[in-house]
């Protein structure tokens, strides 16, 4: 018997969902969210003003899903870290570095949804609940290395918070002022900070 399919194809419905997500990446790197008309939004996915409403009953929706895949993409960027123990510096800035990218790139809107004190409810909502989830694996890779006796102690949740905020800040930072900073330096420079804030050292390190 051939195997079943755990995952259903995408449908014309999804692809067409998908559209207007990538769509707004791409007109909010140009363009304030608040400067963006619906019309805009629907003619870059190549839909009408009605079928924009047909997925997203706002901007602000639609924003929010942008919210939630650039979290998920936050996510996979720093997995192989997150499922490592102890340091390793490397799986960090590797992860450090692919997120600067995302934001040299999107950083328009990220700032907007992410820096922003209130971008609206629907966004605000999506976006709170998907940065504790991201402090939780944070959180739960410093209980991990804390039990081993590898951490210098702190509550996990206080210091997965702190890291994962100090990185938001730092890239919204680079992105306000491009050129400013030594980007592979400001690399090490975070990292290394991350490191001695959760275990006290950093590879290389003396006492």
């Amino acid at each position: 018997m051939p195997a079943i399919r755990s995952r259903r194809a995408p449908t014309k419905g999804d692809q067409r969902e998908q559209a207007l997500v990538d769509a707004a990446r791409t007109v909010f790197r140009d363009k304030s969210i608040s400067q963006v008309t619906i019309d805009e939004l629907a003619g870059a996915a190549g839909i009408t003003r009605s079928g924009f409403y047909f997925y997203f009953e706002s901007k602000s929706a639609l924003l929010a899903a942008l919210v939630e895949q650039g979290l998920a993409e936050a996510d996979l960027e720093m997995a192989e870290w997150i499922d490592s123990d102890g340091l390793d510096r490397a799986a960090l800035r590797a992860g450090l570095a692919a997120g600067l990218q995302r934001w040299k790139e999107d950083g328009r809107w990220l700032r907007e949804a992410f820096i922003t004190p209130d971008p609206g409810p629907e966004v605000t909502q999506i976006r709170d609940r998907l940065v504790d989830q991201g402090c939780t694996m944070f959180s739960r890779r410093i209980e991990r290395d804390a039990r081993a006796g590898l951490t210098v102690g702190g509550p996990p949740d206080v210091l997965a918070k702190m890291a994962v905020h100090l990185r938001s800040a730092m890239f919204a930072d680079v992105y306000a002022n491009p050129g400013a900073l030594d980007e592979s330096e400001l690399l090490d420079a975070l990292t290394d900070a991350i490191l001695r804030m959760i275990y006290g050292t950093t590879p290389g390190s003396r006492d």
